[in-house]
């Protein structure tokens, strides 16, 4: 069985992947899902956070203390740590999995592939600024805009999930994930299996987006699931196979 370490993205908590944690463990896997610095548990502040290394060190410590190897999971801009870790420890990592993650080919950040003039065009990606705040910690989460949230990160979600992922989300996350510049290498990353699962009704991180990603770091096995950003939420049981299938 596998060892999983999944990493979340933006405003989120290592709690969100419990479902999927639940479901991977009763097949017999062991599952780490940390939080990283600022977000859920962790209590750095978000203006101690200067850099990925401090950004993801929780996930870094996991990956070190565990027996064998992991597969790394990254969804969203958890997808940049997911690369550093992969370029850093190779000899650690079974896999790299991107959940609707972001993937940067060596130079670029997250940022290059949502800031252009061209994809602030895409309507999903202009809606979702219109929830978000700049200031000089991180993106802040503007919570008068509910409908925009919802519509953004949990679109095919169900109420009660909704009520259960708002008030856990965190008002702002650091900037480092997003501007964090791809440093990866063919002799290090290049070597690792990788997969890439779309999220095909994603309006966070829009189908073509996701795929121009995967055209930028080519090498990825490609998997489609039938859900919005957050399927941890809205298809725990299809992830978990997904998953359970690449380990």
């Amino acid at each position: 069985m596998a060892t999983f370490i999944l990493i979340h993205g933006a405003w989120h908590w290592g709690g969100c992947f419990v479902q999927v944690a639940n479901r991977l463990a009763a097949m017999g896997h062991a599952v780490i899902t940390p939080d990283m610095a600022g977000h859920g548990f962790d209590p750095t502040p978000i203006s101690h956070i200067p850099d990925l290394p401090t950004y993801g060190a929780s996930a870094r410590s996991a990956l070190e203390e565990i027996e064998g190897k992991a597969i790394i999971v990254g969804h969203s801009v958890g997808g940049a740590t997911a690369s550093w870790l992969g370029e850093l420890m190779p000899e650690r990592v079974q896999a790299l999995v991107y959940l609707s993650g972001f993937m940067a080919p060596n130079g670029k950040s997250a940022r290059d592939f949502v800031m252009t003039q061209t994809h602030l065009k895409h309507p999903a990606i202009l809606e979702t600024q219109g929830m978000l705040r700049v200031n000089r910690e991180g993106l802040a989460l503007d919570f008068s805009k509910r409908h925009l949230i919802v519509r953004s990160l949990y679109s095919d979600c169900t109420p009660h999930q909704i009520e259960v992922a708002l008030p856990n989300l965190i008002p702002v996350t650091p900037h480092i994930p997003f501007a964090a510049i791809s440093t990866i290498t063919p002799a290090r990353y290049g070597q690792l299996e990788r997969h890439y699962i779309e999220c095909l009704e994603d309006c966070a991180l829009p189908l073509p987006v996701q795929r121009e990603m995967q055209a930028a770091v080519p090498g990825a096995t490609v998997h489609s699931l039938d859900a919005g950003h957050s399927p941890f939420f809205s298809r725990p049981d299809e992830l978990a196979d997904m998953l359970d299938a690449i380990a």
